[in-house]
């Protein structure tokens, strides 16, 4: 289930609209000052303050009031859509702790119709990794212009029980599934050959188990010691502290059956 954070974070208070007027308030009497007190200087030193704090506010607008107030519009308005994030970049802003990031977005509308675009969101520092390369999210487009995107944190309510995070009458069927992943995978533990694997692609399967704890596909290029290497998928949950140890360019340590390649898991020891 998704964080909210952003949610929380883009509903101004009326703090936030005191302080954006007071800020107003203390720029105009500033530049009058400057003005009242004359002198051949004056109006240059009043056009700097205002070109100063005028591109203050407007990247200011840029980072954090824009992107809220298309949120809070498209929230309303916005059609609904999936996007499978392609690449996340650090924009190096921090709001309130939680770091802001850039994800290229591929786009899939109503229509099926595909395309680019990118956006930038936060994300709890207490949970860096919640936007990854392979993940899909729902998110609502502008009807009137389909690169304007935002993520829809009550995209997932619908096909999701809050309280787990299981496909609503899928949970019974999840826990089979679980199950058997888990079956296999200790008998390969168990009698497997030991190997290095490269991690491709880390894709999260839209639920978390026991708490924050992803259940994630990741593909691997495994590289055994004595034999070709191998393309495999492993799946499973991973612990939420460790997800960065599986994104794409790490390196993992798995076990295989060298008489079955599809048999591949993680070596936990």
């Amino acid at each position: 289930m998704l964080i909210k954070l952003n949610y929380l974070l883009m509903k101004m208070n009326a703090g936030a609209w005191i302080g954006i007027a007071g800020g107003l308030i203390g720029l105009i009497v500033g530049v009058g000052s400057v003005l009242a007190a004359g002198g051949p200087s004056a109006i240059y030193i009043a056009a700097g303050i205002l070109l100063l704090f005028g591109g203050m506010a407007y990247l200011f607008y840029k980072l954090f009031f824009g992107p809220m107030i298309l949120a809070s519009r498209l929230r309303k308005t916005g059609l609904p859509g999936k996007a499978l994030i392609k690449e996340v970049h650090d924009t190096g802003v921090t709001i309130n702790n939680s770091p802001q990031v850039k994800l290229l977005l591929e786009i899939k509308n109503s229509l099926g119709q595909k395309y680019t675009t990118t956006i930038r969101t936060l994300v709890s520092r207490l949970n860096p990794q919640l936007y990854q390369p392979g993940m899909t999210i729902p998110v609502l487009i502008d009807p009137a212009d389909d690169n304007k995107v935002v993520i829809d944190y009550d995209g997932d309510r619908q096909s999701t029980n809050p309280v787990t995070g299981f496909s609503d009458g899928g949970e019974s069927k999840l826990k089979d599934e679980l199950l058997k992943d888990q079956q296999r995978d200790d008998a390969t533990r168990l009698t497997g050959k030991a190997a290095r694997a490269i991690v491709k692609k880390y894709t999260w399967l839209g639920i978390n188990i026991n708490g924050n704890n992803p259940y994630a596909e990741i593909e691997v290029e495994v590289l055994p010691a004595d034999a070709p290497a191998f393309a495999a998928k492993l799946k499973g949950a991973i612990s939420e502290q460790s997800v960065s140890k599986y994104q794409p360019g790490e390196e993992i340590f798995v076990k295989y059956d060298a008489d079955d390649l599809t048999k591949v898991a993680i070596d936990h020891s």
